[in-house]
């Protein structure tokens, strides 16, 4: 037998030692060409292990696998080699891949793995391979995934993520993971005094602070994004060693968020202090310091605290990019036993610089934009903004392309560096006489990054065509409506024309482009005021226009013809208490603010009540079901060539009358139990919202899987329930268990949606308790055996048994009742200590429950 014990011990230890093996690793990869690419497995194993894989076996996602000779094995010391393999892989679809590499054992004594030494070590990496998201190459991990720190010490660690697509990467920790993928058994968070976590954007994570010596193993998923659309993920399984140590990490100052013009350079100083350690030393890792052309430079390099240091960086145009690009600094100390380090992440936005040299130039009804090509040959085109007006719009430090508060709108855009001219044609974006355009150019990248803005160019069009003022409406009728149309001579009349032979003709339609009928014809001289009658203006719009008719020569001729102006026409929308009034109008002048007016029934006249900037406006606080009449009259202006201020123009009237169409206004909940009954209180936020509620409806379901149904109902009794809360008590509800939630009801049936839900589960009320001791003795105390009060208990299966195991009682009932008397004779059975073993059925949230229950009870008869 003792032979056997040996052996068995000894094949443990052989296997044991020849186990020991894997602490880190990664797979990266990076696209050849087509659906060729190349991936990289990196490893940390334990040096002194025999297990040593000069070949590894990798799963590509496709249904197929290789095996990978290893390129490369360096010694790091402290038991820690680092082994690369390399190998080509071609798909033969485009598609999602997931790359697996499994090797059988980790390295013994992982503390936050149980039995490290026979549990797998496992990573992934997904691949996307989509030609509308382009080729894609995976995140290089700058720094390595062995690291050390100091019990009692924050401990802090950044995989310095380096992605030369420039794509947006997100960080998370993760489990580790085992054989064939599966989380490991027991694997859990290391142990951390306060927290341990990592920053989902710089990838830094810190654990503050570790609780007990020995080696850790941690997963991080990094997930890449391009515009948005996730397009792969790697995993790093990293090992950090913590020790038994007196020392604090060095601090690292600079500033963390900067921008830069491509072609001037950035110069940032950088300092390393350390209150403890004599010697301090500063590397940097990250894209900038990678770029083939100009990369950035940092002065590495080690010496007693506080260490100085410059970031410098000769930018150039290849380096404009979308989204920040970072430095990540690492300084280390030359602490006793274990150095520690820290972080921090630099992040620099290289911008595009602004196009030069915009010029604006009228020609006819159309402008023409010119400007000189970009400094930067990489630039893929520009975008054309416009704006009625000039804006003095100056971007902030690093704010790129034009922001919608400035004004402006994108009219076009060009797809060349060269392309540096744009005609303003006015067919998408009509241009009109009398008005002032501006125009701004911002040049594009291909990842979409923009440049900061031009500087704005403004012109007009020659005034040479008549310029209606005013489309007034002076009656609201269906039959006989009438609008006055006034206008002014065009004010940069063609000197060749002979006026006195000159007129006009005003044509009038209901749409907005075309269908248009002579209204009338008058001479140059003439009255410029037309009152058009015979019209429906209380249900379309009008639209109008005047051609200039002019002789040259004695020959008659169209001159020039006016942009078409509108009526203003108001529509009226009713809801509770309120009307929702809204206006349109398509005028070549600048409507500047609307003044809206109420009919006032006492004085037979239209009240002003408001004046709004926006063309639209809720008059509220009114009465359902009583009339009301809106007009609305707008304030205009031209301001080119000169100023005609101010054109009024007013809109048809409308009548309309408010209706009750909303829910009342949902209070602020509160659902709580005492385990008995369930109590709901609730209150508004203001004194007048209860006004509107006829009923509170309480709803219920027992569990997710249930379909809520009406459990009860409130008539509103007046009550304000502000500032003080309503309180309604269910008393003996279903279940304890279940989830509730309320709506509100009007006296016309507008409901309101439902409120959050409140749940109770059956750890928020299970209590099920036996006694330990009960007196069958018929003296009418304490005779039967039954449980302390409980709730939430459907059914049970109890079985007692006395002290030789026999079952003595057996029931269903949660009441239990046992008044000590043997199930099966009758009789009653001796004093003494019982055992009783109990399943209880609960109810859950997630349905019906097994709970189980063991325990002695004590009977005494005398």
């Amino acid at each position: 037998m003792k032979t056997r014990i040996f052996l068995l011990l000894l094949l443990m230890s052989s296997l044991y030692s020849w186990a020991t093996h894997n602490r880190a690793g990664e797979i990266s990869y990076r696209h050849l060409y087509g659906l060729t690419y190349e991936f990289t497995i990196i490893t940390y194993t334990y040096t002194p292990s025999p297990a040593d894989r000069p070949q590894i076996e990798i799963y590509w996602g496709d249904g197929t696998r290789s095996i990978v000779d290893r390129t490369s094995k360096v010694n790091l010391g402290n038991d820690i080699s680092r082994n690369t393999y390399i190998t080509n892989h071609t798909y033969a679809s485009m598609g999602n891949y997931r790359i697996t590499f499994e090797d059988p054992n980790r390295n013994a004594g992982v503390i936050n793995i149980p039995n490290s030494v026979y549990i797998p070590f496992f990573v992934d990496t997904w691949i996307v391979i989509n030609p509308f998201l382009g080729p894609n190459n995976s995140p290089v991990l700058l720094n390595p995934p062995i690291d050390n720190g100091c019990i009692h010490v924050p401990f802090y660690h950044n995989p310095g993520a380096y992605d030369v697509d420039g794509d947006s990467l997100s960080y998370k920790i993760v489990d580790c993971r085992g054989f064939h993928g599966q989380v490991i058994p027991g694997y859990t968070i290391p142990a951390a005094s306060n927290f341990f976590s990592i920053d989902s954007i710089t990838g830094e994570l810190t654990w503050d602070s570790p609780i007990l010596v020995g080696e850790y193993n941690i997963a991080i998923k990094i997930d890449e994004y391009r515009n948005g659309v996730w397009i792969g993920s790697m995993v790093r399984d990293m090992q950090v060693t913590i020790a038994a140590c007196n020392n604090e990490p060095p601090e690292i100052v600079s500033i963390i968020d900067t921008c830069v013009t491509a072609g001037d350079l950035l110069e940032l100083e950088i300092m390393v202090t350390d209150a403890n350690s004599s010697q301090v030393s500063l590397t940097a890792t990250g894209a900038p310091l990678l770029y083939p052309s100009s990369p950035a430079t940092i002065e590495s390099g080690s010496g007693p605290p506080p260490l100085f240091s410059f970031l410098k960086w000769q930018t150039n145009c290849s380096h404009i990019k979308k989204n920040k690009q970072t430095v990540l600094l690492k300084a280390r100390d030359n602490g006793p036993i274990i150095p520690l380090v820290s972080f921090k992440t630099i992040y620099i936005t290289v911008v595009a610089p602004k196009p030069e040299n915009l010029t604006a130039t009228p020609i006819g009804n159309q402008i023409q934009l010119e400007w000189s090509p970009s400094v930067c040959s990489n630039t893929s085109g520009y975008q054309i903004y416009r704006r009625i007006n000039s804006f003095p719009f100056e971007p902030e430090n690093c704010q790129t392309g034009l922001p919608p508060e400035a004004g402006y709108t994108l009219i076009g855009a060009t797809n060349d560096l060269n392309d540096t001219t744009f005609l303003d044609d006015g067919i998408q974006f009509p241009i009109l006489h009398g008005n002032e355009y501006c125009y701004r150019i911002v040049a594009y990248y291909p990842d979409g990054a923009e440049s900061y803005v031009s500087d704005e160019a403004c012109t007009y069009i020659v005034n040479d065509a008549p310029m209606i003022t005013h489309v007034d409406v002076e009656k609201t009728d269906r039959a006989d409506g009438e609008i006055i149309v006034r206008w002014v001579d065009p004010p940069e009349i063609d000197s060749t024309i002979v006026l006195s032979l000159s007129s006009y003709k005003l044509y009038r339609s209901t749409l907005e482009s075309g269908g248009y009928q002579l209204v009338t014809a008058v001479p140059f001289y003439g009255d410029h005021e037309v009152l058009d009658v015979g019209l429906n203006t209380q249900d379309y719009k009008y639209f109008y226009k005047i051609e200039f008719w002019g002789e040259e020569t004695m020959d008659s001729q169209l001159i020039e013809t006016s942009d078409p102006a509108s009526s203003h026409f108001l529509s009226a929308l009713p809801t509770d208490r309120s009307i929702k009034l809204s206006w349109t109008a398509q005028v070549p002048w600048q409507d500047l603010s609307y003044t809206i007016y109420r009919y006032n029934p006492e004085t037979d006249q239209m009240d002003s009540i408001a004046t709004t900037e926006n063309r639209e406006y809720l008059d509220k606080n009114l009465s359902n079901e009583v009339e009301y009449g809106y007009l609305v009259r707008a304030t205009g202006a031209y301001f080119i060539p000169d100023t005609l201020y101010p054109l009024y123009n007013r809109s048809q009237i409308v009548f309309e009358k408010p209706i009750d169409d909303q829910p009342p206004e949902m209070p602020i909940i509160s659902i709580t139990t005492d385990c008995f009954d369930v109590t709901v209180e609730w209150r508004f936020e203001h004194d007048s919202a209860y006004q509107d509620v006829f009923k509170y409806y309480i709803y219920y379901r027992q569990d997710y899987l249930s379909e809520y149904y009406l459990l009860d109902s409130v008539v509103s009794d007046g009550s304000p329930c502000y500032p003080a809360p309503c309180i309604y008590k269910i008393e003996d509800p279903p279940h304890i268990t279940g989830c509730y939630r309320l709506a509100l009801v009007d006296t016309v049936g507008n409901m309101t949606p439902f409120s959050e839900e409140t749940c109770f589960d059956v750890e928020d009320c299970m209590f099920y308790e036996l006694p330990n001791v009960f007196t069958p003795n018929n003296d009418g105390i304490n005779d039967l055996l039954t449980p302390f009060p409980y709730s939430n208990v459907e059914e049970i299966e109890l079985y007692i048994y006395n002290r030789w195991g026999r079952k003595v009682f057996y029931t269903q009932d949660p009441d239990i009742n046992w008044d000590g008397r043997d199930y099966l004779s009758g009789e009653p059975v001796s004093n003494g200590t019982f055992y009783y073993s109990c399943t209880i059925y609960v109810q859950t949230l997630y349905g019906m429950k097994e709970k189980k229950l063991h325990g002695t009870v004590t009977l005494i008869r005398d």
